[in-house]
């Protein structure tokens, strides 16, 4: 047994000793290494004279690929370099007194920005250190902050940049140029976020930054066409010089401070200049950026821009056509893109998490971009606006008019909003975006024609139902307490409700007739709102004196998806699939089943709501298959695709094959045009060009009903080789990104042959108003047919319809071979 003993206390300890000794040896041999290497940068030869050595941007080099190839949190060459003290003795003369060329100048300001890298900031991509490591980093950053401190420091690091603008003057830049502004942006976005929560050391480095014209190498930047690695940095400075405007403008006018007050004033001026041309310069290059990289951070400094900057256009004089660039069919399109790509993350992962949490932070500042456009656009359409600002907003609303994307994901979201999520201010965005489309839209009704008229109504009665009545209702509830655009938006669409969709029997539930009762005889609310409280509760007193048994089962409909006024309800209807039954439900459903002679499952609910029993759909095919009335997924799954459509279409259901084959038909489009550089669905567009699933989002309630019947859906989707994602109770199908346009093609023609109707032309017509064709947003549109809204296809001209049948008969021709 002693043999085993390999080794005895003794030797244990020794070989303890041994190791620190040698891990000792090894420090200082690194340390040692780090020291003879950077004693090749240069030498102070005198007080005011720095000499850089030939080998200077070697080391610098070394030392970057240092810092760039060590284990992660390991953080050893920075930490050599605080002990070397190598800021003090190099970086910072080499600035002050050297004359480095503008490679050498690259490189020490990209050491700089590497050296003061905020360790938990969230637009730098340093993990946290560990607790050894920190607090050296802390000294490490703090020296640096402490260099851009020192005026003499920072107005020499200035007079380099002003020189390489100088020098290039109307030409381009060399490509070290290009970099020197971009690590000092860098460095300068670390250091103020390092300093954000120093109140006298961040106004002290604010002013001396402006003091050194900052704000024209910002500009200077921003309008540099093609060079979109300069944006990012400069809107994440932006951002940190905006994140304490309001603080320095309550120093300069209140505590009369000097130096506030010349920093409001030089910000002020930022965003004239912003205002008057870079901030679609800036919003381009954001978008521009994040497309050829694939991350996420421009698209949130993006929204950021527009929520902050646009607002100030209401005190600055800039005429509408400066802002062609974030008005454009594209960047709309691509902030449609955005909000979608939220949907898996909002409604498919953990709402408790961190991330989830950063999604909805994103979620509301898109909403708030948004608001900022349409605000933007309603205030040059007025009928005082200039003749040529009408014209850029009239361009507005026709792209707009064109884009069924932004109409379907608006009322996806206010459909689906849920108040444990999101606060009710959400909600209310949400409803105000939504009114301020219509109303302005609505305003241009004389120049866009009875088409327009059509487009509006149809998508004013997909609100006319249940479940967005609710979501109304929540702000009916808190009128007292919402703003005047709020509560506008509300009663303008129940309005609607009302009058153009003859639906006001949607409005007669308990807690929305009390509220309205109380409103009718207020003194809070305005006379429009008054009087169309005062007409709906007349309405049903009126309608339960001549149709009491209608009314009684409005009420009962209601309360089924209604929780109590002091409740958060949702609006949404969340209850689980495996409901329990009891004996009479379960009489009563075979009793709905046997009064027809083939019936599906939305007859059934139909029926069963009618007796007073509320379930949803996904409750009643649950409790069907169970009971065997129905074939269970396993089942349906067995199937193949020609029997499966088949049963669908049987059922009545024929327009959910109809609408899917739309889609692959917009998807296989889209994707054919993203090889010759064009665009189609901006949402399809950017999905497909991003490499993510492109959701194919219900725009109508029938369309949601239809994907709530997971037993047909899923096996559908299986064939189709579709993904898809659940939201509540309703399936959202994906459509995969590496599905190539031939693929999708030769689904949508396997859906074809089982139409119903098989009115093929009309399909491949409605893909045609789909279509998004850049190049002919110039021309007016001509269609006279109306939008349906099962497809939510918005008109386009005739142009797009020779594009989509040379498309179609290529593919039919390829097809066959």
């Amino acid at each position: 047994m002693n043999d085993l003993n390999l080794f005895s206390t003794s030797d244990i300890e020794e070989g303890l000793q041994t190791s620190m000794v040698l891990a000792m040896e090894w420090y200082i041999m690194n340390s040692t290494g780090v020291r003879s290497l950077t004693c090749n940068l240069g030498e102070l030869v005198s007080p005011g004279t720095y000499i850089l050595h030939d080998s200077c941007a070697d080391v610098m080099e070394e030392l970057l690929a240092r810092i760039a190839n060590e284990e992660e949190n390991k953080y050893i060459t920075k930490r050599h370099i605080l002990a070397e003290q190598l800021l003090a003795k190099d970086l910072i003369p080499m600035i002050k007194y050297g004359s480095p060329d503008v490679n050498e100048l690259q490189l020490l300001l990209r050491l700089l920005s590497e050296l003061c890298e905020p360790c938990d900031a969230d637009q730098t991509v340093a993990m946290p250190p560990d607790k050894y490591a920190y607090p050296d980093l802390k000294r490490l950053s703090s020296q640096v902050c402490e260099a851009f401190l020192d005026r003499e420091f920072t107005s020499r690091l200035f007079t380099y940049i002003h020189e390489l603008i100088e020098e290039a003057g109307e030409l381009e830049m060399v490509q070290e140029s290009y970099l020197s502004i971009k690590y000092l942006f860098t460095a300068i976005r670390n250091v103020l976020y390092l300093m954000r929560s120093e109140k006298e050391n961040f106004t002290k480095l604010l002013s001396l930054l402006l003091e050194n014209d900052l704000d024209s190498v910002l500009i200077y930047s921003i309008n540099c066409h093609g060079r979109d690695e300069l944006v990012l940095p400069a809107a994440q400075i932006l951002s940190l010089l905006y994140s304490e405007f309001e603080w320095l403008r309550t120093e300069a006018e209140v505590a009369k401070e000097q130096d506030a007050t010349c920093i409001t004033d030089r910000l002020k001026r930022i965003v004239v200049q912003l205002l008057q041309g870079s901030l679609s310069a800036l919003a381009i290059s954001l978008m521009r950026k994040e497309l050829k990289d694939g991350s996420d951070v421009e698209g949130s400094y993006l929204s950021w821009c527009l929520t902050y900057f646009l607002p100030y256009v209401s005190y600055v004089p800039v005429p509408l056509a400066k802002f062609r660039g974030v008005l454009s069919n594209k960047c709309v399109g691509y902030l449609v893109y955005q909000l979608s790509a939220l949907v898996p993350g909002l409604f498919g992962g953990d709402p408790t998490s961190r991330s989830t949490q950063r999604i909805k932070e994103r979620c509301m500042l898109l909403l708030s971009a948004f608001d900022s456009l349409l605000s933007l656009v309603f205030n040059f359409s007025l009928p005082s606006a200039d003749k040529e600002d009408v014209t850029v907003a009239m361009q507005f609303y026709k792209d707009v008019v064109n884009m069924p994307d932004l109409w379907q994901i608006l009322i996806f979201y206010i459909r689906n909003f849920d108040i444990t999520m999101f606060p009710r201010s959400v909600l209310s965005q949400l409803i105000c975006i939504n009114h301020k489309l219509l109303t302005s839209v609505e305003s241009y009704n004389k120049i866009f024609g009875a088409q327009l008229e059509q487009t509006i109504l149809e998508h004013v009665k997909q609100f006319a139902n249940k479940g967005i009545i609710q979501q109304y209702t929540l702000l009916v509830n808190t009128y007292s307490t919402n703003n005047d655009e709020t509560n506008l938006a509300v009663f303008t669409m129940l309005s609607h409700i009302c009058v153009e969709c003859e639906r006001r029997d949607l409005l007669y539930t308990p807690i929305l007739l009390r509220q309205l009762r109380l409103l009718s005889d207020s003194c809070e609310a305005c006379d429009e709102d008054r009087r169309l409280a005062f007409y709906v509760t007349q309405s049903f007193l009126d309608d339960v004196a001549n149709r009491p048994q209608a009314c009684v089962q409005s009420f009962i409909n209601s309360l089924s998806t209604t929780k109590d006024e002091n409740s958060e309800s949702t609006g949404v209807t969340k209850a689980e699939p495996y409901a329990e039954w009891t004996d009479t439900e379960e009489g009563d459903l075979m009793s709905a089943y046997a009064e027809f002679t083939d019936p599906s499952v939305d007859d059934i609910v139909t029926r069963l709501g009618e007796m007073g029993v509320s379930y949803n759909h996904s409750q009643v095919t649950s409790k069907m298959e169970q009971l065997g009335l129905i074939s269970s997924p396993s089942c349906q799954e067995s199937l193949d695709l020609a029997e499966l459509v088949k049963n669908i279409c049987s059922e009545g259901d024929d327009d959910l094959i109809s609408w899917l084959r739309s889609a692959l038909l917009t998807a296989s489009f889209t994707k054919a045009m993203c090889k010759n550089n064009r665009e189609g669905s901006p949402l399809c567009y950017f999905s497909f060009l991003k490499g993510h699933s492109y959701p194919v989002i219900p725009y109508t309630e029938r369309q949601s009903m239809l994907l709530s019947a997971h037993s047909r859906v899923l096996p559908l989707l299986k064939h189709l080789q579709l993904e898809y994602l659940l939201v509540n109770e309703s399936i959202i199908p994906l459509i995969p990104p590496h599905l190539t346009a031939e693929a999708l093609y030769s689904s949508a023609e396997k859906l074809r042959t089982y139409e119903a109707d098989g009115s093929m032309e009309n399909y491949e017509q409605e893909l045609t108003d789909k279509h998004f064709d850049e190049s002919l947003l110039s021309k007016p549109v001509c269609s006279s047919e109306s939008r349906r809204s099962d497809t939510a296809a918005a008109h386009m001209d005739s142009g797009s319809q020779g594009n989509l049948n040379v498309w179609l008969s290529y593919m039919q021709i390829t097809s066959r071979k």
